[in-house]
């Protein structure tokens, strides 16, 4: 279950109402995983400096998955991401910062049971 998480200083009104339905897509591509097997959230109106300005939009936001990512992997993604949040949200790609966690199936829960006892007992 890949994982997007952004926080930005930018206030809700001005994130497009459809901006998690346009997220899915470019992280089915970059991530290379079924579409409802992602998370996203995203928290607006955050206090954020990025390059000593905290006036400027920007983002900061991490992306966790069970595999798929890496060095060839990330290189993609980055670039698929930082296009999608220039063109979405006005964001240029100074302001843009993105960490990669790739998980081990031992450390990611869900319905109460890790996914790895999930695996385990398919």
């Amino acid at each position: 279950m890949p994982c997007l998480k952004i926080m930005t200083n930018i206030v809700k009104s001005n994130i497009p109402e459809d901006f998690m339905t346009k997220v899915i897509p470019v992280l089915v591509e970059g991530v290379r995983k079924p579409p409802e097997t992602f998370i996203c959230v995203v928290q607006d109106s955050c206090q954020l400096t990025i390059n000593g300005n905290s006036t400027l939009p920007g983002v900061i936001a991490t992306l966790e998955s069970i595999g798929n990512l890496g060095s060839e992997n990330n290189k993609r993604i980055v670039k698929l991401l930082t296009a999608f949040i220039e063109k979405e949200l006005g964001v240029p790609p100074n302001r843009f910062f993105l960490t990669f966690y790739d998980l081990e199936t031992y450390n990611v829960g869900k319905g109460g049971i890790t996914i790895e006892t999930l695996l385990e007992n398919m």
